[in-house]
């Protein structure tokens, strides 16, 4: 007897189908940014596009992350043309001083050829190299090196544009 009960109650536990699992959360929609209107609201969204931009040992090459940046400050350089930036290139200590400038000056070029391939003027954005000259982290390891590989922009706009965003 026992054996039936058993039998009946294993036969109804495994024909037990699983519950459906629960339906996924639906997307999240992220809002469509506000569209630039002014030269003033152009230049704030350019400066926090392009905080900085880091590059690897030796390197030149643009990041995904920097691309995307570079894509938006394009589209609004061509929106207002008074807008020029200044292209400061840098690299880390180790290397010579002749070739950490001219390796600033490589990651630089690599900036304004890709803001010119999306209708920037090279006109607009004049480049300068300053090497291992101006750090922005001190030590000698790799953490300090990697913040120091990197393209820094100064904005040279018209003066109502930059008012308030040099204090």
């Amino acid at each position: 007897m026992r054996l039936i009960f058993f039998c009946i109650v294993l036969g109804l536990t495994a024909c037990k189908k699983p519950a459906p699992p629960p339906p996924p959360p639906p997307p999240v929609v992220e809002p469509a940014p506000e569209p630039v209107k002014t030269e003033e609201k152009a230049v704030e969204v350019i400066i926090r596009n392009f905080e900085r931009v880091h590059f690897d040992y030796d390197s030149a090459n643009l990041s995904g992350s920097s691309r995307n940046a570079l894509d938006t400050n394009a589209g609004l350089m061509q929106d207002f043309p008074n807008i020029r930036v200044e292209i400061q290139g840098h690299a880390d200590e180790r290397g010579t001083t002749d070739y950490n400038l001219a390796l600033g000056e490589k990651r630089a070029r690599s900036i304004v050829d890709y803001l010119s391939n999306m209708g920037v003027p090279e006109s607009r954005l004049p480049v300068v190299s300053y090497g291992e000259e101006r750090p922005v982290a001190s030590g000698s390891d790799e953490v300090a090196w990697s913040e120091n590989r990197r393209v820094e922009f100064r904005l040279l706009g018209s003066e109502e544009a930059l008012r308030g965003t040099t204090d």
